[in-house]
């Protein structure tokens, strides 16, 4: 008998820490109203602007083929294309770099502009531009072109200027900083948060715009049927619903409020760790791989969106039209943002560093493939793999980083990665529809065999060919796994061969987690002493040294003079005497049932040589998983305190680890904070800053809903029960005698009262007899007092 179907209780120190990790601060801000309606405006527009794009790109293709400006026929379609992304590229940077300055001191605090009213006619400007597009070509068709390229970059102009003011009105729509000492840890930075938030809503912009090009593509075909001129403007439905999207996102902005500027709010703590002290430009890692997976990172970023801008001239030689084009970008860019968001699903137990290689050489050889394929819907499938392993690539690159950067470098080195992202993307946009215009259309035949193929086709299987070099050049200098083969790693990824992780069925694990000095040792004790007296057989043990084996390599990684130990032969030692502690100690207390509490586990070493040192803690996660056959704990305890507040409880000599540098121990911290956060459910989270009996207290009430009974308890449970069906019993004896004896009494008294009234009726017809007799003799009495006066009269 458990507590499970008891409501549980998180505390608000869990509730905090949880609401720090990136994922939920994102949507925390979605809870704002008004900033849920400027995201609601940045997503319409966004979509708006990735549609414009879009329908331009396929205007300029319409244009060149009638115009020829560029020269006729496949080549000056090509160049066309390239000239429109060159254009947006152009107005980007040229707002973007040269007036950025300008426009934020105009739109920021203080400016002359407002922000509002700026978007509001950047929006409208911008859906003047698109309605009109369409109609360049019958109005003006040797210009038809340059017209179409202005639109674009006014366009894009138009997008940095709103983008500028998005930006410098957001952050004044951002909840003040929170009260000193409201919680343990700090609020996740909103200004993080929100940088996030834009970057996700402008990257799904691009699929939700190509959904939105298909069906107008496909009503306008529709329409085209019977009006000749949608059937020759196939993009102009595309067009007007843009112009729809920006007249929502004027809607919107139109009923926004921005509340007057104030004093810009305090730093959070969180933000100094995010920031160099000194130095520019990113870390090359702890291993100096970082360098290696921006390029690899970009390499993909840069494919994918060479590809993408091709993608025009490949659906017209697959012998399709706008509705091929949406749904290659569809499967491209849905497929990559899919990617990143499932890509920690796929194969979890094959090694991050070869699963990137892996998801590169899948993409080159999926555009390869793309450029080979001459069937429309197997494209379109190759598409949509090419985009979903560039995703997964893109994802997993970006996590590596994480884990080889230190905290306080990680923002410097995304913003180092997003723009070598955003350069190679620009490079691609352009040089992909220039290069299939360089190659041109070419015939092979060779006998029965033909292959014929249009510049865009070439450049695809060019790219997906380029990307094979880099993705073995990767693997050969970052791999992880050396001497073990990756077909037997892969084979081993793809069968699931790792333990399935998971608490135990039997018993109850409690594990204490934190730094050095956080009061395990107390905390261990007190619970133990209060456990056993709910009457629960308790077996206490720690981390390492439980165990006589325990004990020698306790002896080995804590001893000062092992200070020149390496870090992975570290982290081994630990898993060793965590395996022999599990198999020995942990699983047979909990296959009887008993309650164990340990006194650290697989969270110290991912936290101490994972956070701490320069191991990847994934790879610490997974050793730690093998050794323990995947056991955890039913409920982790992380006691976080402030590590100078730590080393002011010690009482004896350091010892090994305790004798690292704050910087380290401060690392651990943080990592610490980090397990708890990805996983909310399993940890309490308290402050060790606190008084003992206070800490042990929130425990107990944690643990109040969790502990299974005792056999102590359950008796104690039955024998109440017991006592309560006896007196449930009795007093319904009870009551059923009480009623049974009003039953009779009332019984009784209907019998008397039916009797009283048979006596009465009775009565009542003895009396009626009475009348009636004396009435019959009264009228007796009367008929012979007649008779005799008739017979006296008679006579």
């Amino acid at each position: 008998m458990t507590r499970a179907e008891q409501p549980t209780v998180v505390s608000p120190t869990s509730d905090t820490l949880a609401a720090d990790s990136r994922e939920r601060a994102v949507r925390a801000l979605l809870r704002i109203p008004p900033l849920k309606r400027l995201w609601s405006a940045q997503l319409v527009g966004g979509i708006g602007d990735a549609l414009a794009l879009l329908v331009l790109v396929l205007l300029s293709l319409q244009a060149a083929v009638l115009e020829g400006s560029f020269g006729t026929g496949y080549r000056g379609a090509a160049f066309a294309v390239a000239a429109v992304f060159g254009a947006r590229i152009l107005s980007t940077l040229f707002f973007g770099a040269v007036l950025l300055g300008p426009l934020t001191s105009l739109t920021g605090p203080g400016g002359k502009l407002d922000r509002r009213w700026l978007m509001i006619g950047v929006d409208g400007l911008r859906l003047a531009l698109l309605v009109v597009a369409p109609l360049w070509i019958d109005w003006t068709p040797d210009k038809a072109l340059m017209m179409i390229l202005i639109t674009v970059f006014v366009t894009g102009a138009g997008e940095r200027l709103w983008a500028v003011a998005k930006d410098s009105a957001a952050p004044a729509l951002l909840p003040g900083p929170p009260l000193e000492g409201a919680a343990v840890r700090p609020l996740p930075d909103h200004l993080d948060a929100l940088r996030r938030l834009s970057l996700r809503t402008s990257f799904l912009a691009v699929p939700a715009a190509a959904v939105v090009l298909l069906v107008a593509t496909l009503v306008g075909n529709l329409l085209g049927s019977g009006l000749e001129w949608f059937s020759f403007h196939q993009a102009a439905l595309g067009s007007y619903v843009a112009a729809g999207l920006f007249s929502a996102s004027i809607s919107t902005l139109y009923f926004l409020e921005f509340p007057a500027d104030r004093t810009p709010r305090p730093r959070s703590p969180l933000e100094g760790l995010r920031r160099p002290a000194t130095g520019t430009g990113p870390d090359k890692g702890r291993t100096g791989a970082v360098p290696l997976l921006v390029a690899v990172c970009a390499s993909v970023a840069g494919a994918i969106a060479a590809a993408a801008a091709v993608s025009v001239l490949h659906a017209y030689d697959l012998g399709g039209g706008p509705a091929t084009f949406a749904l290659l970008i569809l499967g491209l860019t849905g497929g990559t943002a899919l990617g990143i968001r499932t890509a920690r699903h796929v194969l979890p137990t094959l090694s991050r560093r070869r699963l990137l290689a892996l998801a590169t050489a899948v993409t080159g050889l999926a555009l390869l493939a793309l450029g080979l394929v001459p069937d429309t819907a197997t494209g379109i499938a190759i598409a949509l793999l090419a985009g979903y392993a560039a995703g997964v690539a893109a994802n997993t690159g970006h996590t590596l980083i994480d884990q080889e950067t230190e905290a306080f470098r990680q923002a410097r080195t995304t913003e180092h990665l997003q723009a070598v992202v955003r350069v190679l993307v620009a490079l691609g946009a352009v040089a992909g529809p220039l290069l299939a215009a360089a190659i041109g259309r070419h015939r092979l035949v060779a006998g029965d065999f033909v292959f014929a193929h249009g510049g865009a086709a070439f450049t695809l299987m060019l790219l997906g060919a380029l990307l094979l070099p880099v993705a073995a050049f990767v693997l050969a200098r970052t791999d992880d796994r050396a001497g073990v083969p990756l077909r037997r790693d892969l084979r081993e990824a793809l069968r699931g061969d790792e333990p399935a992780v998971g608490p135990a069925a039997t018993g109850f694990f409690l594990a204490l987690e934190g730094g050095d000095g956080a009061g395990k040792s107390t905390q261990v004790e007190a619970l133990a002493d209060w456990i056993r007296s709910k009457g629960h057989e308790v077996v206490v043990t720690r981390e390492p040294g439980a165990t006589p084996i325990g004990k020698r390599l306790r002896s080995i990684l804590l001893d000062v003079s092992s200070a020149g130990l390496s870090n992975r032969a570290e982290a081994l030692l630990y898993a060793a005497d965590r395996a022999e502690h599990v198999d020995s100690v942990v699983r047979p207390a909990l296959e009887r049932g008993a309650i164990v509490i340990s006194d650290r586990y697989i969270d110290s070493s991912v936290a101490y040589q994972g956070a701490g040192r320069d191991l990847a803690p994934t790879e610490i996660a997974r050793i730690s998983r093998w050794a323990t056959s995947g056991l955890v704990p039913h409920l982790t305890v992380l006691l976080d305190v402030d590590p100078a507040t730590a080393r002011e409880r010690f009482t004896e000599a350091p010892d090994r680890l305790e004798s690292e540098p704050a910087e380290f121990h401060e690392r651990v911290r943080s990592g610490f904070l980090t397990l708890a956060a990805a996983d909310p459910t399993r940890y309490l989270v308290v402050d060790a800053g606190q008084e003992p009996e206070s800490i042990t207290t929130v425990v107990r009430h944690r643990l109040d809903q969790l502990l299974p009974l005792s056999e102590a308890e359950i008796e104690a449970i039955e024998e109440a029960r017991r006592k309560a069906e006896e007196e449930a019993r009795r007093k319904a004896e009870e009551e059923a005698a009480r009623k049974a004896e009003e039953e009779r009494l009332e019984k009784e008294r209907q019998e008397q009262l039916a009797r009283l009234r048979a006596e009465e009726e009775e009565r009542k017809q003895r009396e009626l007899e009475e009348a009636r007799r004396r009435e019959a003799e009264r009228q007796a009495e009367e008929a012979r007092q007649r008779a005799e006066e008739a017979r006296r009269r008679a006579e």
